[in-house]
């Protein structure tokens, strides 16, 4: 060797690193070395192991509901699109947020986080050019706060407001933090349209069959762009998590009344928010944009977390114009409900809803129907031998709305977890109110699951059975 040759030195590379290691196997390990000041609460292990699934491939459409500074965006947003590049630095990854400004400093928090040195210890192999005055004639890989490239490998990270163009950008990987700005836009009907008119005609379209999605947000409106989505998707994992426990979910370990991350957010202090602006303690920091729990139709529900098998009966709901069709799958045992949402979709006609209920094996199973189509019910009854449609167990439900509201609320009210439309028909369905007061009866809106829920359990006998009535 020639002694005047510069050496390189491997040690870093040779010395074994237990953090370093550890951080490259998953993202809370990854957090801990490059932020070791980070403080964990239980929901970010919860949303680490999420996400960490998410970069693994486990999940491929993910949406996260987190109050507003319990840790979302530092974990979702800034730390976790660092450790997916460092897993695969060939990664296309857009971050997009409701303006420019915000999804830029996103960008430069990323850069900084590769810079650093700990980062280098766990992924040597993803780094940025150091210059951000790049000259493009000399083809040097891009780093400003709207995009940065890898160097020697094909991934970076693009960040654009929504609204934003994404043209020429294949995704691998689509990021949305925060879609609006504050109340007043999630409350803006047109604005509400622009999002999601941008979602479908622009971020969607950069996609490909293998691309994944993480959309991080807190709830303003019940048509949100989550709203939206979930209304008409039902692939998507949704974590939620409330800054006060008020019923039991998946993933959520608390007792019922107790704060999320009491050492930054006291249950004081929120319970003061929710005494002063209701509507914003039940939007974004308990993820469930509803009305007040005085005007309810249905104040108290949780979801069941082990789905049970007694006898079953299905409530339908037929839908009109532009309203959705609406199927509830309904179990009693004793002073329990336990529901179901199994279709919300508009436009079926009756030789569709047949193989609706052919596709979820409902043939011969008994359905208590809205009884305002009677030839509708008359015809799925009869069948029709010549094209093979075998006959409905269906009869027409009674229609007493609050007779059934009561025959409802004599039970305990379960909910499966996976009952996007009945959960927000739950939190939206209300008592008209008249000065300030409520009446007993309800406003005639979100009410599609509601009704086939009542049709249902209108048709059960007696108070306390847990077997169906005969058909």
């Amino acid at each position: 060797m020639n002694p005047t040759s510069p050496t390189k030195t491997y040690e870093p590379l040779l010395k074994f690193n237990a953090g370093a290691a550890w951080g490259r196997r998953n993202l809370k390990g990854f957090i801990e070395y490059t932020k070791p000041d980070y403080h964990f609460n239980w929901h970010h292990e919860r949303i680490c192991e999420k996400l960490d699934d998410f970069a693994k491939g486990k999940i491929r459409k993910l949406m996260l509901f987190v109050p507003p500074q319990h840790g979302k965006s530092e974990l979702a947003t800034r730390r976790a699109p660092a450790y997916m590049l460092g897993r695969n630095p060939d990664l296309h990854i857009a971050i997009c947020s409701y303006s420019a400004t915000i999804a830029s400093q996103f960008n430069r928090d990323i850069q900084r986080i590769i810079d650093d040195r700990p980062y280098a210890d766990i992924f040597p192999g993803t780094t940025l050019n150091t210059n951000s005055a790049i000259n493009p004639s000399k083809n040097e890989y891009l780093r400003n706060s709207e995009i940065f490239e890898i160097i020697g490998r094909k991934g970076f990270v693009k960040t654009v407001g929504v609204g934003g163009s994404l043209t020429g950008t294949a995704v691998d990987i689509g990021i949305i933090d925060d879609p609006f700005k504050d109340r007043e836009e999630a409350m803006s009907g047109t604005i509400r349209q622009k999002v999601y008119q941008w979602y479908t005609d622009v971020f969607m379209t950069r996609l490909h069959n293998d691309s994944k999605q993480l959309i991080i947000m807190t709830r303003w409106d019940a048509d949100d762009l989550a709203g939206r989505i979930l209304a008409t998707e039902n692939d998507w994992e949704v974590i939620t998590f409330q800054a006060i426990k008020e019923r039991e979910t998946i993933n959520d370990p608390r007792q019922l009344g107790e704060a999320l991350w009491p050492e930054k957010h006291s249950l004081e202090r929120i319970l003061k928010i929710k005494q002063t602006t209701p509507f914003t303690f039940n939007s974004l920091y308990q993820q469930e944009p509803k009305a007040s729990a005085e005007t309810l139709v249905y104040p108290e529900w949780s979801e069941c977390l082990d789905w049970p098998e007694y006898s079953k009966v299905y409530g339908l709901d037929w839908g009109f114009s532009n309203d959705p069709c609406a199927i509830v799958e309904v179990q009693r045992h004793n002073d329990n409900l336990y529901m179901r949402e199994l279709l919300y979709q508009r436009g079926l006609t009756n030789k569709m809803l047949y193989k609706a209920f052919e596709t979820l094996r409902l043939l011969h199973s008994p359905i208590v129907a809205d009884p305002s189509e009677p030839k509708s019910i008359q015809e799925f009854k009869d069948g029709d031998e010549e094209t093979g449609r075998s006959k409905i167990n269906i009869v027409a439900g009674i229609n007493a709305i609050s007779a059934g509201i009561s025959r409802v609320k004599d039970h305990k009210i379960f909910i499966h977890p996976d009952s996007f439309n009945l959960k927000t028909e739950l939190l939206n369905y209300q008592w008209q109110t008249f000065g300030g007061v409520a009446s007993t009866d309800p406003v005639d809106a979100s009410n599609h699951l509601m009704d086939a829920m009542r049709y249902a359990v209108m048709s059960f006998a007696g108070k306390k059975t847990s077997r169906a009535r005969s058909y």
